[in-house]
């Protein structure tokens, strides 16, 4: 394993992992945006679009956890060479599909929902493979390395799909996304290091068991969950759903919430810079702070602050959540030993996703019934709760960083 005598990107085989990762980041930031213009314009329809969205999320809420056991079981170079393939023929033939003229809903849909479905494997076997190719001490750079390739991406591609679709169509925006897929095959594919064991268990449920086991067998790992669950089904929403609706009554409208957006990205690129070079040793305890950093700008929408306050508390709150996120993933790369993490991750990203759809119902229907700063206020109340309790866990207060190895289940 390499990593111990420098930073992330001195290790040759992370070099090509990150390359792979960031091209493809660019390219899942293009796609969304693209895809949407591409249903409406087949058929004018926001519930068409709605059904293809969910034809993409709901494989992925189903078959995550079984993307753990594969993700643990099998050698993660070829599970996620697999994926991008998988993924990037999907996205190939709907571009196909839109620039001959021959899409239909239903097409797009069943594309949409075997991409979902090896984004189930990707997700989870991903967190594993980042600690496959770098030492323990260069996995927070790594991770934040991956994070500002993310950010840059949330504020590059927007940008670029909007030209791609304004100056030739949705499906060659698409086409793109599935060329990012095929490059980032093949800088893994250029992987020669090991990537991963097989795991021992007879069958998948056996697996399942056996990554329960060690996901509950750290109290603070289940705690943030649950957290991090609460979270994705309301200041999320809140971002989504409430907060254009906020802009378009009192900030100036699209153009008002796409400045919000951008300083958001602003804010998680700055933070992906700083964790490459501060490294919290109170892990537990930074990470929930970070993540109350949500709280400005979510009283900022609630009370008709001015939008220069809502732009400023927004880059606060991207980069509080970025820096969350990564100090996050490289808890659980840290302390959760390398047979099990693919399965622990997977059930971390069930959590994430499980609430997700429902919150975002719920939170809309709350908007529409109670109004948006009741709304906003009774989120920010839940935010600081759920954020707050879990430091009540000694576990979780005393989570170091940079162990030498992960901790025994």
């Amino acid at each position: 394993m390499g990593g111990e005598s420098g930073g992330a990107l001195r290790v040759p085989a992370f070099r090509l992992y990150f390359v792979g990762r960031s091209v493809s980041s660019l390219g899942d930031r293009i796609a969304p945006l693209s895809l949407a213009f591409a249903v409406l314009a087949i058929s004018g329809s926001p519930s068409a679009l709605g059904i293809v969205l969910a034809a993409g999320t709901i494989p992925k809420l189903l078959l995550v956890l079984v993307g753990g056991v594969v993700g643990d079981r099998f050698e993660r170079r070829k599970v996620l060479v697999s994926t991008d393939l998988t993924m990037g023929l999907a996205q190939a033939v709907s571009a196909a599909l839109l620039l001959t003229g021959n899409a239909l809903v239903w097409q797009l849909a069943v594309l949409q929902a075997v991409y979902g479905s090896a984004s189930a494997f990707y997700s989870p076997t991903s967190t594993g493979a980042v600690r496959d190719l770098v030492g323990p001490e260069a996995l927070q750079q790594a991770n934040s390395l991956l994070g500002l390739t993310r950010s840059a991406a949330g504020i590059v591609g927007p940008a670029v799909a909007g030209i791609l679709v304004a100056a030739a169509a949705p499906g060659w925006a698409i086409a793109f996304d599935a060329v990012t897929f095929l490059v980032s095959a093949l800088a893994l594919s250029a992987i020669a290091l090991p990537m991963g064991r097989a795991s021992l268990g007879n069958s998948i449920r056996a697996d399942l068991v056996d990554g329960w086991r060690e996901f509950v067998a750290r109290n603070w790992v289940w705690v943030m969950v649950l957290s991090f669950t609460v979270y994705q089904a309301t200041v999320l929403p809140a971002v989504g759903v409430v907060g254009p609706v906020v802009a378009e009554a009192a900030l100036g409208g699209a153009g008002a919430w796409a400045a919000v957006l951008v300083g958001r990205s602003c804010g998680s690129l700055l933070a992906g810079g700083v964790l490459l070079r501060w490294t919290p040793q109170r892990t537990g305890i930074a990470m929930q702070l970070l993540m109350l950093l949500d709280l400005p700008f979510l009283l900022g929408l609630a009370t008709g602050a001015p939008l220069w306050f809502v732009v400023v508390s927004g880059a606060f709150a991207g980069g509080g959540l970025t820096a969350g996120d990564t100090l996050w993933s490289t808890a659980l790369q840290q302390h959760v030993p390398d047979q099990a993490l693919a399965r622990v991750s997977s059930y971390d990203w069930m959590g994430s996703l499980a609430m997700a759809p429902v919150g975002y119902a719920l939170v809309g229907g709350a908007a529409k019934t109670y109004g948006t700063s009741s709304t906003l206020y009774v989120i920010a109340a839940l935010h600081v709760i759920s954020t707050g309790l879990p430091l009540l866990l000694p576990s979780l207060r005393s989570l170091r960083s940079n162990p030498a190895r992960p901790e025994p289940g």
